[in-house]
């Protein structure tokens, strides 16, 4: 496995595990200060979000929301490439806010990297009409 393919799954453990320390220092040490994720824009939650700060306020507060809403049950499955580009593809629950229904999902979550830094994640999803719906509370 190449390096860059070892900080991917390193920060899948930590967040599948919702270990603040560990997202926040994964992010301190792998991520380029104008590092992004791109989420579909279809989505509620859809967009880019850019900057070191933002992205560790925002993964570590995930992790200490629990599994409340969002992305639960997460499982990297394998990862794909090397050099500077490195493809993750990962299953996870979608909990809509207020639902106790979990959907299945998968995404393929392109990661960029220059010199040994991320500078970009974006993700697709699989079924994002599923997860747009509402569920029943």
């Amino acid at each position: 496995m190449s390096q860059n393919a070892e900080i991917v799954a390193d920060f899948y453990a930590a967040l599948s595990g919702a270990d603040p320390d560990a997202i926040a220092a994964a992010i301190d040490a792998h991520f380029a200060e104008d590092a992004a994720i791109e989420w579909p824009p279809s989505l509620p939650h859809g967009g880019r979000i850019a900057g070191i700060r933002r992205l560790r306020g925002l993964f570590t507060g995930i992790a200490k929301a629990g599994n409340q809403a969002g992305a639960t049950n997460l499982k990297l499955l394998r990862t794909i490439g090397d050099g500077d580009h490195v493809v993750a593809w990962i299953t996870f629950e979608w909990k809509n806010p207020g639902s106790e229904d979990a959907i299945p999902n998968a995404a393929l979550e392109v990661w960029s990297f220059s010199c040994g830094l991320v500078r970009e994640i974006r993700a697709f999803y699989w079924d994002s009409a599923a997860i747009t719906q509402p569920q029943p509370a």
